[in-house]
């Protein structure tokens, strides 16, 4: 492993971008972005909008159709106008950043955590080149083995060509934080995460599925929230959205320190839409607007 392409994990430190140099980001990626009340919102799918920082706390006044071609868009709301939500974000959320450590986790976490300091090395890359070696194999080994209730996993599988031609362009990458762990000089798994004016974002946790014994997951988790600690600057950290369907990942989710937590939010779908995601697409519809029909999921 070349020392060209990390640094100790101990140094490393997720700086936060304000919304615009995020939204900078988020276009150079290929996503559609508007202006609309001072924020700005992006495509989730055709025609249905979220703020491009995701769980920013928007005033009840700025949560409006962000576009005429809109058919749904929804929002968290700030503090102060909470009183005009219809729904919420379920999210694993960890809300004491600061107070995150050793210490605060449950015995079991902790002896996860000494194990995989034993067998698994944890770095920072600051270059693409371990990725581009090996990175594609763990994520198709990690998508291959987290499926979604239909049997599809829950993010679409890149081919390979754009993978690589992704981390060609390293400057992309440049506002993010990308932990790896390696167990001997074979990459074991890695998160990809960043941070918005205050607020960090687990974008992506990949591991091989002949690395899980090894407990790097724990150690992934707990190196990404001490880079997030020694900013300063990130107050909470968003992990994923909610998926009931998967118990056990939110179980281990749950015992990392990230509790779901359901932010108040503005959402407004068509009517027609929404009556068909609500029957037949109920846990879609569940993380749109925090409401579940248990007899559907």
């Amino acid at each position: 492993m070349s020392n060209s392409q990390m640094r100790d994990v101990s140094e490393a430190v997720l700086s936060s971008m304000t919304e615009e140099e995020f939204v900078n980001y988020s276009r150079h990626k290929g996503n559609h972005v508007v202006h609309h009340r001072g924020r700005y919102w992006e495509e989730m799918f055709p025609g249905l909008y979220q703020p491009v920082h995701f769980l920013a706390r928007l005033s009840a006044d700025q949560v409006t159709r962000p576009s005429l071609l809109c058919w749904g868009f929804r929002a968290a709301l700030s503090e102060d106008d909470q009183e005009a939500a219809n729904g919420s974000i379920p999210v694993h959320l960890l809300s004491n950043v600061e107070g995150y450590t050793l210490e605060t986790l449950a015995s079991k976490r902790r002896n996860q955590l000494r194990k995989c300091c034993k067998l698994v090395k944890i770095v920072q890359l600051i270059g693409s080149a371990l990725l581009q070696e090996q990175g594609y194999g763990v994520l198709v080994s990690s998508l291959q083995r987290t499926l979604n209730p239909t049997g599809n996993p829950y993010r679409k599988m890149p081919l390979k060509e754009d993978y690589l031609a992704d981390l060609a362009d390293w400057s992309t990458h440049k506002n993010e934080l990308i932990l790896a762990g390696f167990i001997g000089d074979k990459l074991g798994g890695y998160i990809i995460g960043y941070a918005v004016d205050g607020t960090a974002y687990m974008e992506s946790v990949d591991v091989a599925t002949e690395a899980l014994a090894t407990n790097i997951s724990t150690g992934l988790y707990f190196e990404f929230v001490q880079a997030c600690r020694r900013s300063g600057k990130i107050c909470e950290i968003v992990n994923s959205p909610h998926m009931p369907e998967d118990p056990a990942l939110g179980n281990f989710k749950e015992g990392m320190g990230f509790p779901v937590k359901y932010v108040p939010s503005k959402v407004q779908l068509n009517p027609i839409i929404e009556k068909y995601s609500r029957y037949r697409r109920p846990l879609g519809y569940y993380r749109l607007t925090g409401y579940i029909d248990h007899n559907k999921s």
